[in-house]
């Protein structure tokens, strides 16, 4: 057997037996990483000063520019008396907390999916596998987009922030913007990854139990 048709045979049976369990595991290291990056920033400019601030898990970080030059850098935990974005902050905990659960369970259905038995598991077993996930991965990926607006609007008090991501012109001196943080984007593509892992042992048994359905039986 030549190298070329040993590398596709291995290709193959990766792609039909590994690569929902590959999908979660690429999965997973998405959803650290966002659980270690902001989900949130928010930028005010009154030139030539610009503040750029960015909600982690526990920790509030704000970056000062002038002129386009970086000139200071303040790192506030939630609990410090000086951080002034208190419903945000609750926002941000729900959100990692959410992300963590995503996680564990992306964890656990990787772990299952080692054993012999899941390869043997029912259709419909594997349908709320599938649904349990999506659900969950949707609902961690959501939540910030819907709760963030009313929660900065609360804790800015000076302008009514439209959404998720946007910018404002307060004044003709002072503008605003705002959007997801990088750990929400590692998130999306985590949740796409591994939404994908969990649903293709589904589709693959859909599949074989369509195509024994539709096998000729022998004559009796």
């Amino acid at each position: 057997m030549s190298t070329a048709t040993r590398l596709r045979t291995k290709l193959q049976i990766l792609l039909q037996v590994e690569s929902s369990g590959f999908l979660i595991g690429v999965a997973i290291l998405f959803v650290l990483l966002s659980l270690a990056l902001p989900f949130w920033a928010l930028s005010r400019t009154t030139p030539p000063i610009q503040d750029i601030s960015s909600f982690g898990w526990v920790t509030y970080t704000s970056e000062r520019y002038s002129g386009g030059s970086w000139a200071l850098t303040a790192i506030l935990p939630y609990s410090s008396p000086l951080f002034t974005y208190p419903s945000v902050a609750a926002v941000a905990g729900t959100t990692y907390l959410l992300t963590a659960v995503y996680l564990i369970l992306l964890v656990g259905i990787l772990a299952l999916f080692r054993f012999e038995f899941s390869r043997k598991m029912p259709t419909v077993n594997l349908l709320i596998l599938s649904l349990v996930v999506l659900g969950v991965a949707l609902f961690a990926l959501f939540y910030p987009i819907v709760a963030i607006p009313s929660a900065a609007t609360i804790d800015l008090g000076t302008f009514t922030l439209g959404g998720f991501w946007g910018s404002d012109q307060v004044s003709p001196g002072e503008s605003w913007s705002w959007g997801p943080g990088l750990g929400w984007w590692m998130l999306l593509v985590g949740v796409v990854l591994g939404v994908g892992g969990a649903v293709l042992p589904y589709l693959k048994s859909l599949r074989s139990m369509v195509s024994a359905a539709s096998m000729p039986r022998p004559s009796s």
